[in-house]
């Protein structure tokens, strides 16, 4: 991460976080911090962060070195510092890292179909199933309804951290968005459906409505196209693919440590659950829970 963009007052500045010598689009950097993972998103003189199901705006205040921002009503402080951060949380502060996304952020939905695709600074909109298309420079957004808001060439995107189900497959992505040009609005998701699994790991906490044992630590951990975890008794890693349609998993490598019959029940149920899925969600509570035909097989929260 790069600091640039300085407004010097004094001997202090205001200066807003650059990934790749534009400003990240949407909510695309992760906040991870230990126990704790969330995202930000960037407007003028201000950043949005969802952490923990909790969404605040955090003005931008002067400093003399990196890029604060404190909403002291809140009780939250966000100072960035290179590619790390301090942030203070519900009265605990703690030390992170921010991670920006490489790949361009898109927004997408249907009917009729359009995608936005931001890369470096630049947009191009692709409207009315790719026959109007848009490119510009990507702007710097406004705050709006704990929102982030861009305006250019007659497009307006609104921009929330809320879950979004594409309402053709019913994928689920972590960003909401509304396209408006003219008087007509659109409504789409936006960002990764991967990035709703990566972080933390997840503690499993119920398999096919017959909960789990009590400190057993079975978890699941997602990074990219892989995954590992624990049964409660064994680790196991292998390959998970994602697609428009939803997520399944590759035969996993476990461990063969022996284990009490119980955790080795579990163990079973667990590996013959992750072998059915067929795809996943996020409920209201912000759990992962993982289908497979239309069945809610594994439960999981960090």
């Amino acid at each position: 991460m790069k600091i640039a963009s300085v407004v010097f007052v004094g001997a202090m500045a205001l200066a807003a976080p650059v990934f790749a010598n534009s400003v990240p689009a949407g909510f695309s950097t992760k906040v991870m911090c230990e126990g704790l993972a969330g995202r930000a998103g960037f407007a003028d003189e201000a950043a949005i962060l969802e952490m923990d199901g909790r969404v605040v705006t955090v003005p931008q205040t002067i400093s003399a070195s990196g890029a604060r921002y404190e909403n002291e009503a809140e009780g939250v402080l966000f100072w960035i510092k290179g590619d790390q951060a301090l942030l203070g949380w519900n009265g605990v502060e703690m030390d992170c890292s921010l991670i920006g996304s490489e790949a361009p952020w898109v927004a997408r939905g249907n009917e009729p179909g359009w995608r936005v695709s931001v890369s470096e600074g630049q947009m191009q909109a692709e409207l009315d199933y790719g026959e109007t298309v848009i490119e510009s420079a990507w702007p710097l957004a406004q705050v709006h309804d704990e929102g982030l808001l861009y305006q250019t060439d007659g497009l307006d995107l609104l921009v929330s951290p809320q879950l979004c189900h594409d309402d053709m497959s019913g994928q689920a992505y972590p960003e909401t968005v509304t396209l408006t040009r003219g008087v007509t609005s659109f409504h789409g998701c936006a960002g990764e459906a991967v990035d709703l699994l990566n972080g933390p790991e997840w503690q499993i906490e119920d398999i096919a409505g017959t909960g789990v044992i009590d400190a057993s630590h079975a978890t699941l951990v997602f990074d990219g196209e892989r995954v590992s975890g624990s049964t409660g008794c064994n680790r196991f890693t292998g390959g998970v693919e994602l697609t428009g349609e939803g997520l399944s998993f590759a035969p996993l490598a476990v461990t063969r440590m022996m284990c009490p019959e119980a955790l080795m029940q579990q163990e079973a149920h667990v590996l013959e659950a992750l072998s059915k899925v067929d795809r996943f969600d996020i409920d209201e509570s912000g759990a992962l829970v993982l289908f497979g035909q239309g069945e809610a097989l594994i439960t999981a929260r960090r």
